[in-house]
C-alpha cells in the first residue's frame, strides 16, 4: 500500500474517531461541567444533598418543556437546558429516589391538556402559541408541588426553587404560622379573590410564607392563641389590649417561638395615613411597641429613635428635577455582610438588606436572657429623634446634625435563654364578657419559660414592603417578582430556623452574592466628609452674596427707581464676582467629590486593558532575545 493510501485512510480514519468522540460526548457528556465559580453556584449544595437524602419515598418530576416552540426564543432554549441540566443533577444524587420525565406539551394534545390541569403558565408567544415551561412534582401520596413557569430572571433562585418544591413533597404537613399585624398585608385575600385583578394583592411576602408554611391570620382583638400555632409572627401590631398581650407572653412560656417586626416610624404605615389616600380601615399608628412584653424577656428598643449610618446609608435625589442634588438619606440603609452575624444561621450568608427608618434594640439591664445581635449597623452611625424624620425626609439637614457615636446599633438579634413573664401575678382579670369566655378552663399560668425561648427580633417592618425589596416585572404578560434585596429571605430563613429547619437557609442566598465595589464606596463616603463642610460654608457665602444684592437693589427700588451710586454698583459688582468665584468652587468641590473614583477607574482601565498586554509583548520580547542569542551561539560553534 503507498504512502498516498494510508494518507487519506489515516485522515477518514480520523474523521470516523473527530465524529465519533463528538456524539459520544454530546450524549454521555451532556451535563459534565467543571465549576470553577468561586461559591460553587453550580455545583449542588451541602443543603441540596441533605433534603434529597433524606427523601423517604419516590418523588415523581415532570417537566414540561415546549421544545419545538422554545427554538422561537433562543434565550428560553438555553435556559431550558440548564434546568434540565440542573434536575438531571439531582436525580444523579438521589440514589433512585427521584424519577424525572421530560414532556414536550404540544399545542392540541394531550400532554398540553395535562400541564393546563396541573396549573402551569403559558407563555405567549407572537404566533398566538403558548409556550410551557413548568415542572410538576408529586410523591406515593398525591401531594403535589408546582412550579407554574420557569423565567431566567430567577435563576440564580433555581436551586432553592427545586430543592423547597423537594422539602415540601418530602414533608407535607406544613408548620402553622400565626401572624399578627397592624399593616394592610392583605394576607387573607385568597387567589379567586384576586381573580381578573380584582381584589388586593397581599404583600409579596405573603405569598413567599405561603411556600413553606401554613399562614393564617390572628385577628388582633382575638384574646388567644389557637392551640395548633406552631410560631407566632408578629408584625408593626396596633396597641393590644390585655388579655391579647397574656396570649402572647403565654405562648411564648410555654415553648413557643415568634419572629417580631416592630418600627419607630413606619413609613408605611404614615404614608398610609396621609389625608386623600383611601383607607379600608382604621388608621395605623406609625409607632408599634411591645415594650410590656419585650421587657419582660430582657430587651428595649430605644423608644423614639431612628438610627442613621453614614456608611450604609442609600444615596437620593434631594434637589429639584432640573437641579438634581444626590446625597446620603441616613435613615435609609443598606446592609450587607459587614454589618451580619456570620455565625448565625439566619444571616450567615444572607444578601443585601434594606431599612427603612429601622430602630435599635438593646439588652436591659436586669435581663435574665441573651441578646445576641444578627443585623447590626456600622460604627459610622447614630440615633435620631424620630420627629426629625416624622416630619418628612430631609437629608441635608440629617446630615449636618450627624455625629456618629461610635456604636454598632443592633437592628435585628436573637434572644435565648430563660425569660420571665410579663405577668407575674398571673392572667389579668377579663374585662368583657367575651374576655371571660375565652379564659374559660385557661392552660396553667407560667411566671417562667418552661425552656430557653428562642425569639428573633427586628426593629423595622418596613422592609417587608414590596417596593423596599422587590420589582416586579412583566414578562410575556406574566407578573413576575424579582427580588433585589434579601429582606424576604431574612423572614424565611427566621421562619424555618424557629421551624427547626436549617437545609434550606444557606442554599436560599445562593447565586445572590453580591459583589459591591467596597474600595470605591469607602473614596465615595471619605470624600463626601472631607468635601462636606468646604461645600456649606461656600453655600452660606453663595447666599449671603445673593441677599445682599437683593438689599441694595430693595434700597434703590425705595428710592423711586433711582440709578445705583458709584459706591454701589462697586459693591454689587463685587458681591457678582463673589457670587462667579464661589460657585466656581462649589463646581471643584463637586468635581473633587469623583476625583479619586475616576482616579481608581483610570488605574482599573491601565491594568484590566493595557498592563496585561504590555506584560505579554515584554515576554515576547525577552524570549525572542533569548532565542536570539541561542541561535547566535550555536551558529558561532558551528563556525569554531
Amino acid at each position: 500500500m503507498n504512502r498516498s493510501v494510508m494518507s487519506i485512510a489515516g485522515l477518514l480514519l480520523a474523521l470516523v474517531l473527530f465524529v465519533s468522540i463528538n456524539v459520544f460526548s454530546n450524549n454521555a457528556l451532556q451535563s459534565a461541567r467543571l465549576d470553577l465559580t468561586e461559591d460553587k453556584l453550580f455545583t449542588l449544595s451541602d443543603g441540596t444533598l441533605n433534603v434529597i437524602g433524606s427523601i423517604p419515598e419516590p418523588i415523581r418530576l415532570k417537566l414540561y418543556f415546549s421544545k419545538t416552540l422554545a427554538k422561537q426564543v433562543p434565550t428560553i432554549d438555553r435556559y431550558g437546558r440548564r434546568v434540565r441540566e440542573m434536575l438531571e443533577e439531582f436525580v444523579n444524587a438521589s440514589n433512585g429516589r427521584l424519577r424525572l420525565e421530560v414532556v414536550d406539551p404540544e399545542p392540541f394534545t394531550d400532554a398540553e391538556d395535562d400541564a393546563v390541569r396541573a396549573g402551569l403558565q403559558a407563555l405567549p408567544l407572537t404566533n398566538g402559541e403558548g409556550l410551557y415551561f413548568g415542572l410538576v412534582g408529586t410523591n406515593t401520596t398525591d401531594e403535589r408541588e408546582v412550579v407554574p413557569v420557569f423565567t431566567q430572571e430567577k435563576e440564580q433562585f433555581l436551586e432553592y426553587d427545586l430543592t423547597r418544591l423537594i422539602y415540601n413533597l418530602t414533608d407535607p404537613k406544613k408548620p402553622v404560622v400565626g401572624l399578627i399585624t397592624g399593616h394592610q398585608m392583605h394576607a387573607d385575600v385568597t387567589p379567586l379573590m384576586r381573580f381578573g385583578g380584582q381584589g388586593p394583592k397581599p404583600w409579596a411576602i405573603v405569598d413567599g410564607i405561603r411556600e413553606g408554611f401554613d399562614l393564617r391570620t390572628i385577628d388582633q382583638s382575638q384574646p388567644s392563641i389557637p392551640d395548633d400555632v406552631d410560631m407566632l409572627l408578629i408584625v408593626h401590631p396596633v396597641p393590644m389590649s390585655e388579655q391579647q398581650l397574656y396570649a402572647i407572653d403565654q405562648f411564648v412560656m410555654r415553648g413557643g417561638h415568634a419572629a417580631i417586626f416592630l418600627d419607630p416610624h413606619s413609613e408605611v404605615a404614615a404614608a398610609g395615613n396621609q389625608p386623600g389616600r383611601p383607607q379600608r380601615g382604621p388608621q395605623t399608628p406609625a409607632t408599634s411597641e411591645l415594650e410590656r412584653l419585650l421587657n419582660a424577656w430582657g430587651v428595649s428598643m430605644v423608644p423614639d429613635k431612628v438610627l442613621g449610618d453614614f456608611a450604609s446609608a442609600q444615596q437620593v435625589n434631594a434637589g429639584s428635577p432640573g437641579n438634581p442634588k444626590v446625597m446620603r438619606y441616613l435613615p435609609w440603609l443598606e446592609l450587607g455582610a459587614d454589618n451580619y452575624n456570620g455565625d448565625d444561621i439566619v444571616t450567615s450568608e444572607l444578601g443585601p438588606i434594606v431599612v427603612a427608618s429601622a430602630g435599635s434594640l438593646e439588652p436591659t439591664a436586669n435581663a435574665t436572657t441573651t441578646l445576641t445581635p444578627l443585623i447590626s449597623s456600622s460604627d459610622e452611625s447614630m440615633l435620631f429623634e424620630a420627629d426629625e424624620v416624622r416630619s418628612g425626609p430631609n437629608p441635608q439637614g440629617l446630615i449636618e446634625a450627624f455625629k456618629a457615636d461610635g456604636k454598632r446599633h443592633i437592628v435585628a438579634g436573637r434572644i435565648s435563654g430563660t425569660a420571665h413573664s410579663a405577668f407575674p401575678d398571673g392572667p389579668p382579670k377579663a374585662g368583657t364578657a367575651d374576655d371571660a369566655a375565652a379564659t374559660n378552663e385557661p392552660a396553667p399560668h407560667l411566671a417562667q419559660s418552661a425552656g430557653p425561648v428562642n425569639l428573633i427580633v427586628v426593629a423595622d417592618s418596613d422592609m417587608l414592603f414590596d417596593q423596599l425589596w422587590l420589582r416586579r416585572q412583566n414578562l410575556l404578560g406574566q407578573d413576575i417578582i424579582v427580588p433585589v434585596a434579601a429582606n424576604g429571605d431574612l423572614l424565611i430563613n427566621a421562619l424555618d430556623n424557629l421551624a427547626g429547619s436549617g437545609d434550606l437557609i444557606g442554599l436560599r442566598s445562593r447565586g445572590k452574592s453580591a459583589r459591591p465595589f467596597t474600595v470605591v464606596e469607602q473614596l465615595r463616603r471619605t470624600a463626601e466628609q472631607k468635601f462636606l463642610t468646604q461645600e456649606q460654608e461656600l453655600q452660606e457665602t453663595l447666599s449671603k452674596s445673593q441677599a445682599r444684592i437683593g438689599e441694595l437693589q430693595s434700597k434703590a427700588s425705595a428710592g423711586g427707581g433711582q440709578l445705583f451710586s458709584a459706591e454701589q454698583r462697586a459693591e454689587i459688582e463685587k458681591a457678582r464676582e463673589g457670587i462667579l468665584a464661589t460657585r466656581k468652587q462649589l463646581r471643584d468641590v463637586q468635581h473633587n467629590l469623583n476625583k479619586d473614583i475616576e482616579r481608581l477607574e483610570t488605574e482599573l482601565k491601565f491594568f484590566n486593558i493595557g498592563l496585561i498586554p504590555i506584560t505579554v509583548a515584554i515576554v515576547a520580547v525577552i524570549l525572542a532575545s533569548l532565542r536570539y542569542r541561542r541561535r547566535r551561539r550555536q551558529a558561532e560553534t558551528a563556525r569554531g
